[in-house]
């Protein structure tokens, strides 16, 4: 729209305006003023150049030198003065009401009290107009409509600020008098979204648009879908704001979706709640109301039901479902992930995508995986993405569906050891770690054999440290013992540790690779930044290792060439602080016994978690020693 072709917009506003108040409240429509509803025209006549040159004077009167801005102008020749701008102001000020605001609140006092060096220009800006502004509000719900003398764009537009008294938050900023009414009229029909009786043309039209764009949506066309639910949305139509949110939370990692919290609806049950659950825990938020739904009788069961819900996601045991062939899927990736292969998940959940079914017509995603503490991690924004732009549902079938694994996976590659001693690539940082690998053993064996009771509920990094002090008889403050995660990859089953400090002792290391090989081979490796220890056991026996601990260097058994501490860490004083021989060490390991441990798994990933028995053995006869356990409080 050209700022000189107001009466177009306009005419079309106030059609628009009273259609849909017809159909969404035909008594208010009865009483509206007979010449509103005959001449179907929200505005006035236009202001005359008397009009025109009398607000000019009064405005230099105020010591503003600058000329009128154009929208401004164009409008008031147009009409001069409108009804129903938006949902707040109900009359908009002719040439002859426009007034200087003359600040009765001491508002500019109070903003320009707070303001500070690093306020930014245009807030210096805003925090100066209160005193300079014109009004343009006659009518309203508690709204200024000011316009700022002060803050004058290159075409000679004033900025428009608006300020809802009843908010208690700043004012908005419109760059122009024609951006601040294009968004009024479309918050007209925002404000009328919601209401199941609101329509007209426009809203027929617009929905329409959004049927079309979820169906490329489904095809895969994730961005010009997003435009158009964008563009939609601005015009406040319910489907399009919850379709997109759907596709954000997958892009994002995290959101919310506009869903009724009824536990009988799937699309909230198993898609949104889940979300809505884990983002709930990692805001630590102390209050669960937010996430259970209204306190009502009439919401009473479904609290009930979103609170299992809630707990089996706090002890990370949900596990997301889905139908058909796609939740089949679902359930075999997460039995490759739980064990440490993400890869592979990932993998069989992106073949599957085609085959994935909607709850219905408003489901466009199957979000919800995000709230699967095991599969949850495995969804990088890069695959939230890919997963987004692969046909799926009804749009499967009207294209070619790529070959299950054909997509580039920049993490397929085998990670290897040596990953632990270089870039964390936003990583945890680990001060000490230790694991062992064992051979051709299931990781169910391996936490039979070194576990002091059953395997517990996933967890991750941070969680695992949590674990180690909870669940304590009050009366035995400290530590639980070690904790360590367990999985597997390439035929080796493995027991991960790490921990901010795990003190070394080669004096009472009782070795768990011993116990652990019978039958098979097991490697241990421990490090903390003064200290290497290897160690290769087989059948019950240990074989060869080493130690490099400061200067202290151990090692025994037929060590292999390759593993010799001697070439591994050359410098005599201890292992290099940048960390280059413990990188060249692992990478050793990993080359002389084909092993790796999944590097995604361990530093994002959540895997099943194990008590294990000590690596320290007990005192033996005549011998003692002191524990000393700081609590943190």
């Amino acid at each position: 729209m050209e700022i000189f072709e107001w009466g177009p917009l306009l005419k079309r506003w106030s059609e628009e305006w009273l259609d849909a108040l017809a159909a969404s409240e035909p008594e208010e429509f009865e009483e509206l003023d007979e010449d509103i509803v005959r001449g179907r025209w929200l505005g006035f006549g236009p202001a005359d150049p008397a009009r025109l040159a009398d607000l000019e004077e009064r405005v230099r009167g105020l010591g503003i030198d600058v000329p009128l801005p154009p929208s401004l102008r164009s409008f008031l020749e147009t009409t001069d003065g409108w009804r129903f701008a938006g949902g707040f102001v109900y009359l908009l000020a002719g040439a002859e009401d426009i007034t200087s605001y003359g600040d009765p609140y001491d508002l500019q006092k109070m903003y320009e009290k707070h303001q500070d060096e690093s306020a930014t220009e245009q807030e210096v800006l805003r925090n100066g107009m209160w005193g300079r502004a014109l009004q343009l509000a006659v009518d309203s719900d508690m709204t200024d409509v000011l316009l700022d003398p002060g803050d004058v764009d290159a075409d000679g537009e004033w900025a428009v600020y608006v300020r809802h008294g009843w908010s208690g938050e700043g004012p908005d900023r419109y760059g122009s008098f024609r951006v601040f009414m294009e968004e009024m009229y479309k918050e007209f029909y925002r404000l009328g979204g919601g209401d199941a009786d609101f329509g007209n043309g426009v809203t027929r039209e617009l929905d329409d648009k959004v049927e079309q764009a979820r169906l490329a949506c489904l095809r895969g066309e994730l961005d010009a879908a997003l435009t158009v639910f964008d563009e939609v949305g601005e015009f406040g139509r319910p489907r399009a704001g919850l379709l997109a949110a759907q596709l954000r939370v997958l892009l994002h990692g995290r959101g919310w979706v506009p869903v009724d919290p009824r536990m009988d609806d799937p699309l909230y049950a198993g898609e949104v709640l889940p979300v809505k659950v884990r983002d709930h825990l990692r805001e630590h938020r102390m209050d669960d109301a937010f996430v259970l739904g209204p306190v009502t009788d009439d919401y009473a069961t479904d609290r009930e039901r979103a609170k299992a819900v809630l707990e089996q996601i706090r002890r990370r045991t949900y596990e997301y479902a889905s139908p058909g062939p796609f939740g089949r899927a679902v359930q075999e990736a997460r039995e490759l992930a739980r064990w440490g292969d993400t890869d592979g998940a990932w993998r069989t959940i992106a073949a599957a995508v085609p085959q994935w079914e909607p709850y219905g017509e408003d489901h466009v995603a199957p979000f919800g995986l995000l709230g699967d503490p095991v599969l949850g991690p495995v969804l990088t924004p890069e695959r939230s993405r890919q997963l987004l732009i692969t046909p799926r549902g009804d749009g499967a079938g009207a294209t070619s569906v790529p070959a299950p694994g054909s997509a580039a996976d920049p993490e397929a590659a085998r990670d290897g050891l040596g990953w632990l001693a270089r870039d964390a690539r936003g990583g945890p940082r680990r001060d000490t770690y230790r694991f062992v690998l064992v051979e051709g053993v299931p990781p169910e064996e391996l936490a039979e054999r070194f576990g002091t009771g059953p395997l517990e509920p996933v967890a991750n990094e941070a969680e695992v440290w949590e674990l180690q002090f909870s669940q304590l008889p009050r009366q035995q403050p400290g530590r639980r013992g070690p904790v360590a995660r367990i999985g597997a990859r390439d035929g080796w089953s493995f027991a991960f540790e790490s921990a901010r400090r795990l003190d070394f002792n080669p004096d009472r290391l009782a070795h768990p690779g011993a116990e652990l090989s019978r039958g098979t081979r097991a490697l241990t490796v421990w490090w903390r930044q003064d200290l290497f220890h290897f160690a290769c056991a087989e059948d019950g026996a240990e074989r060869y290792g080493f130690t490099v601990h400061g200067a202290e260097r151990h090692e025994w058994g037929d060590l292999p060439a390759a593993l010799s501490p001697g070439h591994l860490f050359p410098d005599p004083a201890g292992p290099a602080t940048d960390r280059s021989d413990e990188s060249r060490a692992l990478d050793a390991i990993a080359a002389t016994f084909d092993v790796s441990l999944p590097r995604f798994a361990l530093d994002h990933g959540r895997l099943p978690t194990l008590r294990t028995k000590p690596w320290t053995r007990t005192a033996g006869p005549g011998q003692g020693y002191v524990t000393i356990t700081v609590t943190p409080r």
